[in-house]
């Protein structure tokens, strides 16, 4: 199969696309298939790579897409069967390039627009997983209305703010990922809150403010739609992170540096009971939002209960990623998990072309 491997774009999780984009080009042709690099920069140009993913990115072959036909260089179609995407973040996660290789007629592994964009805006995928019994965090959102005027905000709701969510506060983008532009506030005061506020909104058009999870394990899973058609769920496994005392959360700097580095714990020692009602709610999770492919959900366990985190629906596979780690411990190897990706991506572009999307005949 030829497959157009997306990697880079408008992100501030761009480095973390291209170190998952060599770890999926590896496994692509261990698994037989044939691989067209192609990256979008910072700027969001596509163009297509006559070497494998790398930092460095060849501006010599521009792409453009044209509705219902497909990837164009000058006038000539670059042929893809399929596409995947390491693309995280503003425009490679939230529905917008799932929406345009629909649109262009390329079938994109895992999820679809809708379950993308539910994915990355986390509030409306807390309130989805509400409706659905899912126990999430106590969050209160800044729109862009309020974010103009955060000051005033913060000072007519900090008192309401920590009757709600306690005095320990955590602040993150609603659209973003990877620990980018949050903040871990311990007895939070205004300026502070303020000010972090102000981080998360140069990241996002909207903020969550939250209760600061302390004394818990953070837990994940990993979900993989198989070519059968049965939804696989891999996990929990507890992320351990010898700097969160530290950090107050898992930063960007020790989920992907090279210090101290946040790892899971294989085989997972989390209670088996404990463990069904975990998968159970990652099941549900990934249903509620319509995902399709894979997902990576995450939970915080606390002694109050299970608490779902945030669903990823276009998780990190570099080296150091715990989406193939999770997927490992149940057999499935990196090629596997693409293979089972690609085959769930040409399925759901047939059944596509076999619906009725013109007007009834009178």
């Amino acid at each position: 199969m030829q497959v157009g491997l997306l990697y880079g774009g408008r992100s501030a999780e761009h480095d973390v696309s291209v170190s998952s984009a060599i770890s999926v080009h590896q496994a692509l042709l261990e698994a037989g298939h044939q691989v067209l690099p192609i990256a979008i920069t910072l700027e969001g140009k596509w163009y297509l790579q006559t070497r494998g993913p790398g930092k460095e990115i060849q501006t010599t072959i521009p792409l453009s897409i044209r509705p219902g036909e497909g990837f164009f260089h000058n006038d000539t179609i670059v042929k893809i069967d399929a596409a995947f995407a390491t693309t995280h973040g503003y425009g490679g996660e939230d529905g917008n390039l799932q929406g345009l290789c629909l649109l262009a007629g390329v079938p994109l592994a895992g999820c679809d627009t809708v379950s993308s964009a539910i994915g990355m805006h986390k509030d409306l995928a807390s309130r989805l997983f509400n409706s659905h019994g899912i126990p999430t965090v106590a969050t209160v959102v800044l729109d862009r209305y309020s974010l103009l005027q955060v000051e005033d905000y913060v000072m007519d709701q900090f008192a309401l703010l920590s009757k709600q969510l306690g005095p320990h506060l955590f602040v993150k983008p609603e659209n973003a990922g990877s620990s980018v532009g949050v903040r871990a506030l311990r007895n939070a005061q205004q300026e502070q809150l303020v000010e972090a506020v102000r981080y998360a909104a140069l990241y996002s058009e909207r903020v969550l403010i939250q209760t600061l999870m302390e004394d818990v394990q953070e837990v994940e899973c990993a979900a993989l739609r198989t070519k059968e058609g049965k939804l696989v769920i891999a996990g929990p496994a507890v992320v351990i992170d010898p700097a969160k005392q530290e950090q107050g959360f898992l930063s960007y700097l020790h989920k992907y540096g090279a210090n101290d580095t946040a790892y899971l714990e294989l085989p997972s020692t989390v209670e088996e009971e404990t463990a069904k009602a975990i998968r159970r709610y990652a099941r549900k999770a990934f249903l509620a939002i319509k995902a399709d492919g894979y997902s990576r959900i995450d939970f915080f366990l606390a002694k109050e209960g299970i608490f779902l985190n945030e669903i990823n629906t276009s998780p990190g596979m570099t080296q150091t990623s715990h989406f193939p780690k999770l997927m490992g411990s149940i057999g499935y190897t990196l090629p596997d998990v693409l293979d089972h990706l690609l085959f769930d991506a040409l399925t759901r572009a047939k059944q596509e072309q076999g619906r009725i999307y013109y007007p009834p005949t009178y």
